[in-house]
């Protein structure tokens, strides 16, 4: 029980700490949107309007995540630049990269909650403009899965080099030293004439008995 208690306490701790806490935040905008844009199509399916917002609250609160995101990360970004520009600069300077194309792109996630938070204002089922304004926010949610999944990617790619080209280091350096070393020669094969297996036969001559005297 005091393990328990003990792993309570140092993640509570770890909440606080900025470079868990951005890590912690990024999925919820592939799986909280994700999964809010899979309840209103299935509200549409069971024709369920309070099914309907409750979708709509979910893609509005996910979305929303981006502000405490951005501020962990940006709090984040310092120390990460600190801790790997001398050991490893592409890390510290592709995680900065990453945070400024983040910080660029949250116009679209704020677009996301205005478009969700209008639609259950007036109500996705009440007239046309209600109707539009959750269709809208069901397509942005689908660009902005596929948007924080690509970002995510990026991400992926300055934690691990490896994936630049799907290839892992260790077997480019065994199929390197595989060209590195020269292919036994084929022996070729020694061509036999036909003459050369055919057996000689000998004429055998009646003996002369003139001979024989």
């Amino acid at each position: 029980m005091k393990a328990f208690f003990d792993k309570i306490e140092k993640l509570s701790s770890a909440f606080g700490d900025p470079e868990y806490l951005h890590l912690l935040l990024e999925p919820v905008f592939i799986y909280g949107v994700g999964f809010g844009v899979m309840i209103y199509l299935l509200s549409l399916f069971l024709k369920d309007p309070r099914l309907q917002i409750v979708a709509l609250i979910v893609i509005a609160g996910s979305a929303l995540v981006i502000l405490p995101y951005q501020r962990s990360r940006e709090a984040a970004s310092e120390r990460i630049t600190q801790v790997y520009k001398i050991d490893q600069p592409s890390r510290a300077a592709g995680f900065t990269a990453n945070t400024k194309e983040w910080d660029g792109k949250r116009w679209v996630y704020l677009l996301l909650a205005g478009l969700a938070c209008a639609a259950i204002f007036v109500g996705p089922q009440r007239n046309r403009l209600g109707l539009g304004l959750a269709v809208g926010s069901v397509l942005v949610g689908s660009w902005v899965i596929v948007l924080s999944t690509w970002m995510h990617y990026q991400d992926a790619l300055v934690d691990h080099p490896n994936l630049k080209t799907n290839r892992s280091p260790v077997r480019e350096r065994v199929e390197a030293s595989d060209r590195a070393t020269p292919p036994a020669p084929v022996a070729k094969p020694v061509n036999i004439s036909p003459a050369s297996t055919t057996p000689t036969t000998r004429k055998i001559r009646p003996l002369d008995t003139a001979d024989v005297r």
